[in-house]
């Protein structure tokens, strides 16, 4: 009898699990995971409700230090796969705005249920409170020794143990120095989908506000990405998901990055001074606080307008000479945040960085250690917001599960 030990009880863990099970249903198959329980950080995902793929599924939305080998394992990873897979568990899904694909039920709790019913009908055994410290490759298998004393024996392993991202969830950095200890290099990881601080003081009094805007990421003046959506404004820096997308990018070393905000995205910058300089003309406000009602938020305008030169705000509006409407334009159209690091892993969605691709094979066995597959956040691949990280989860433990098993 085969005996297959899994490290890691979480979104790629269990569904390595599943899928051995159903590839040797005769195979002894051990999910070994650190928390009280499996399946914890699936819980949080999605608000709670657990955006477990999307019907966009393409390379665009993924990151990776080797995008090429990236590009050639997701083409075996269609949405298909990861719907299939639950429908069979008897979860039933609906499509959301921008491909997202929830559960039927919008509750991350009905898909952690399904795949515990799962295991519990495949036969899998599930042992909680095992914290893998760590892992060799003897004659006769794997040996696996945890914190507290414990060793397991295996045939084969899957590393499906996770990143740093969401310490909290149970990740901590274990499936690194496993990996290393197994013969695996790895990219040095950083936080993803993660919020940015900059160093700009004027943040300080923008906390909780929130835009719809263009953001641009640049590094010594190259760009490097940009986004749309809602911007959300912090006393450190700023948030919201066009900035978790952009932070995949900065890398662990955020020198010579620069966020620009552009918060009339819709507007050429002469469109705009035009209709600055109108409004001054024509104004009936005494003063500059309250001049512009509705155009952008309050705060958000008071902040430029004082970038602008426009102040004070007391000043009158008859006052405002001709360059200063487009001081202001260019502000709204071009503002400028140094970059200075990402908030913690505490606040990190996901991981990037990770075991390097090109040390394992197609079947996401490994290359440096025979009878060792890997899946999940501990490989060099992240995805954008809106399912791709799970389906990314998913579908490795899916491959990782069935070839361990055969």
């Amino acid at each position: 009898m085969k005996r297959i030990a899994i490290i890691g009880g979480g979104a790629s863990g269990l569904a390595a699990a599943l899928s051995a099970a159903r590839t040797d249903p005769k195979a002894e198959i051990t999910v070994l995971e650190g928390l009280d329980r499996v399946g914890k950080k699936i819980l949080a995902t999605g608000n709670g409700r657990c955006n477990l793929t999307n019907s966009d599924l393409t390379a665009a939305h993924y990151h990776s230090s080797q995008p090429e080998m990236m590009e050639n394992f997701l083409a075996e990873m269609p949405t298909w796969r990861t719907l299939d897979f639950f429908r069979a568990l008897g979860l039933w899904c609906a499509e959301e705005e921008m491909g997202r694909i929830y559960p039927n039920a919008r509750q991350a709790s009905a898909v952690l249920d399904v795949l515990l019913n799962g295991l519990e009908h495949s036969g899998v055994r599930v042992e909680c409170g095992v914290k893998i410290k760590t892992a060799a490759r003897t004659e006769r298998g794997f040996r696996l020794a945890a914190e507290d004393g414990r060793v397991f024996s295996a045939d084969a392993v899957i590393l499906a143990a996770g990143g740093w991202a969401a310490p909290k969830q149970g990740t901590d950095g274990t499936g690194f120095a496993l990996a290393r200890q197994l013969g695996h290099s790895y990219r040095p990881p950083f936080p993803c989908l993660v919020p940015l601080k900059c160093a700009e003081p004027a943040l300080k009094g923008l906390k909780g506000v929130r835009a719809h805007g263009t953001v641009v990421l640049t590094r010594d003046g190259t760009e490097l990405g940009r986004e749309n959506g809602e911007i959300q404004f912090t006393d450190y820096g700023l948030s919201g998901i066009p900035i978790f997308q952009l932070s995949c990018l900065l890398g662990r070393d955020a020198a010579g990055a620069e966020l620009t905000v552009d918060l009339l995205p819709d507007w050429t910058l002469e469109k705009l001074m035009r209709e600055l300089r109108r409004q001054a003309k024509q104004s009936r406000a005494d003063a500059l606080e309250r001049f512009l009602p509705g155009l952008i938020h309050k705060k958000l305008l008071y902040a430029l307008m004082k970038q602008a030169g426009l102040s004070p705000l007391s000043r009158r509006v008859s006052s405002v000479k001709k360059q200063e409407p487009r001081a202001l334009a260019e502000h709204m159209k071009v503002w400028r945040f140094h970059v200075i690091g990402t908030q913690s892993w505490e606040q990190a969605q996901v991981t990037g960085g990770g075991v390097l691709l090109d040390e394992v094979n197609a079947d996401l066995s490994s290359r440096c250690c025979p009878g060792l597959w890997l899946a999940g956040e501990v490989m060099d691949v992240v995805g954008d917001c809106g399912g791709y990280n799970l389906h990314w989860a998913w579908c490795t433990g899916l491959t990782a599960g069935e070839a361990a098993a055969r």
